[in-house]
């Protein structure tokens, strides 16, 4: 009797144990898992970027609205001078982007100094384009401010998901174990 009660006394003590590590375990993931939802702070960063991105891609997106407009109720030769200054504009401005980002030493506004100088060029371009072909102008324009409008949406989308992979990666402890 005494045996079986000890046997008894031992399997509870065994599921007592289990019982502790499973509620261990559990709390270790819900630790984790809520190591993964981001902060208020981290959150408004990753916002902050992407809003930021998403109004140089409206601007983007009104500039081409405006070459095509300009197209349809300007006389060709203003038209064509317009865009020449458009394009000259915007090839200062990405020097001037460039410049800027090399002194700061800033890759995020070299990026934007690339944009405005793809930009440019098509600005360049269009002067060409609208003279060879005048009636498919506005579709040239059209398809040009799509693939805008998908490589800005695209450029977000990886931003976020950069910024929340370098979150999760600063509270990932493994890299400081290691180089101990």
């Amino acid at each position: 009797m005494k045996g079986m009660l000890f046997v008894m006394e031992e399997k509870a003590k065994e599921e007592d144990q289990n019982t502790k590590l499973d509620n261990e375990h559990i709390e270790k993931i819900e630790e984790l898992e809520t190591k993964k939802e981001l902060p208020e702070s981290e959150e408004e960063k990753i916002n902050k970027k992407i809003f930021e991105n998403l109004v140089i891609a409206d601007v983007v997106m009104l500039f081409l609205y405006f070459i095509a407009l300009g197209a349809l109720n300007i006389e060709t030769n203003a038209f064509l001078t317009d865009l020449r200054v458009f394009s000259i504009t915007l090839i200062t401005f990405a020097i001037m982007l460039f410049e800027y980002s090399y002194r700061k030493e800033n890759g995020n506004i070299c990026i934007h100094g690339i944009e405005c100088l793809v930009l440019a060029i098509f600005a360049l371009i269009s002067i060409y384009l609208y003279t060879l072909y005048f009636k498919k102008f506005h579709m040239i324009v059209a398809s040009i401010s799509f693939i805008f409008a998908v490589y800005y949406v695209g450029k977000s989308i990886i931003i976020y998901r950069k910024m929340k992979k370098q979150y999760i990666d600063s509270l990932n402890d493994i890299n400081e174990i290691v180089k101990k």
